[in-house]
C-alpha cells in the first residue's frame, strides 16, 4: 500500500518535530545549514526537510532564509489554544501509535487546540441532539469542554452554561472563557455541580472502564439527563482503528454499542442512542432508572 501526500506530510512534521527542526525553524535557525547545526542533523537532510516544508506551504523564502507561515503557527503558540489548530494533536497520536516519547505539557496544550478547532456542524450537531434529549432544562454542565466551544454554543442559545475542568486545563483556558457568559469551574467528577443536563463529548473514549463510570455516576447524580456524545465502534467503519488509537493516546476505549450501553447500565442509567447527521458519532443519552 503506497502512502499518499498527506501522510508523508504527517510523517515529515513528525520527523522534524522529534529531531528538533520545527523548534528550531521557529525560533533562531532561518537556513538549512543553521538548521543541521542547531539539531546534528546531516546537512543534506536538514536541506530537504527544509525545503519540503517550504513547499508544503509551512515556510516561506524571505531573502536567504526561511521564515514560518501561518500553517506553522500552531507549533509557535504557547498559551492561545485558538492559535494552535489540530495538527499538532494529530503528531501526538502519530507519537502515540509509534510508542514515541511525549510532553505532557505540550500534548495537554495540544489537545486543547484541538478542541478549539472542531468541525462547526459536529459542535452544533452534538449540542442540537442534547437540546433534543432535554428540552426543558434551562443549566448545562460541559465535563472537560477545554476552550468551550460547546459550552458557548449552548450559551448562546440560552442554556446558563458551566464547564467543568482540571486545575491545568482550566488554567489554560481561564483567560478565553473570562469575557464570555460561560462559567469555568475546577474540579471532578467528585465535584461535578447540580444541573439540568450535564454534557461531553468524547469523555467516555478518552477513558477506562472504570473512570467511565465514575464519570457517568457522578454526572446522573447531578442532572437527570445525561448527554455523551462518542464514537462507536461497530457504528464506524474506522471503529476499531480509533479503539486502539484511544488505547494508545489515553487509555480509553472507542467501545461497541452493547459495551456502552452497559457502562450506562452499570450506574443506573437508562441509556438510548441516536445517530448525529453528518458525523460518525451518536449520541448516548442517560437518565435516571425509576
Amino acid at each position: 500500500m503506497a502512502l499518499d501526500a498527506s501522510t508523508r506530510e504527517l510523517l515529515l512534521l513528525a520527523f522534524a518535530r522529534r529531531r528538533g527542526i520545527l523548534e528550531t525553524l521557529t525560533t533562531d535557525a532561518g537556513t538549512p545549514e543553521a538548521v543541521a547545526e542547531a539539531t546534528d542533523t546531516d546537512p543534506s537532510v536538514a536541506e530537504a526537510v527544509t525545503t519540503a516544508l517550504a513547499d508544503r506551504g509551512f515556510l516561506e523564502r524571505v531573502g536567504r532564509e526561511y521564515e514560518p507561515t501561518n500553517r506553522l503557527l500552531g507549533f509557535l503558540t504557547k498559551t492561545d489554544v485558538r492559535s494552535i489548530g489540530s495538527l499538532p494533536a494529530t503528531l501526538d497520536a502519530l507519537d502515540a501509535w509509534t510508542d514515541h516519547d511525549t510532553d505532557p505539557e505540550r500534548t495537554r496544550v495540544n489537545r486543547l487546540g484541538e478542541q478549539w478547532a472542531r468541525d462547526e456542524h459536529a459542535v452544533r450537531a452534538a449540542v442540537t441532539a442534547a437540546v433534543h434529549a432535554a428540552p426543558t432544562a434551562e443549566r448545562v454542565v460541559c465535563l472537560r469542554d477545554g476552550p468551550g466551544r460547546h459550552a458557548s454554543e449552548f450559551a448562546t442559545r440560552g442554556y446558563d452554561a458551566t464547564i467543568l475542568e482540571s486545575t491545568a486545563r482550566g488554567d489554560t483556558v481561564a483567560p478565553l472563557l473570562a469575557p464570555t457568559e460561560v462559567r469555568l469551574e475546577i474540579g471532578g467528577y467528585d465535584t461535578m455541580p447540580q444541573t439540568d443536563l450535564a454534557f461531553a463529548v468524547g469523555m467516555l473514549a478518552r477513558s477506562d472502564d472504570d473512570r467511565a463510570r465514575r464519570w457517568l455516576a457522578a454526572a446522573g447524580e447531578a442532572a437527570p439527563t445525561v448527554v455523551c456524545i462518542e464514537p462507536v465502534r461497530d457504528r464506524s467503519p474506522e471503529g476499531a482503528l480509533l479503539d486502539v488509537e484511544h488505547h494508545l493516546r489515553d487509555g480509553g476505549r472507542v467501545r461497541p454499542e452493547s459495551a456502552l450501553r452497559s457502562l450506562f447500565a452499570d450506574v443506573g442509567l437508562d441509556c438510548s442512542v441516536t445517530a448525529l447527521p453528518g458525523t460518525e458519532g451518536v449520541a448516548l443519552v442517560g437518565r435516571r432508572v425509576q
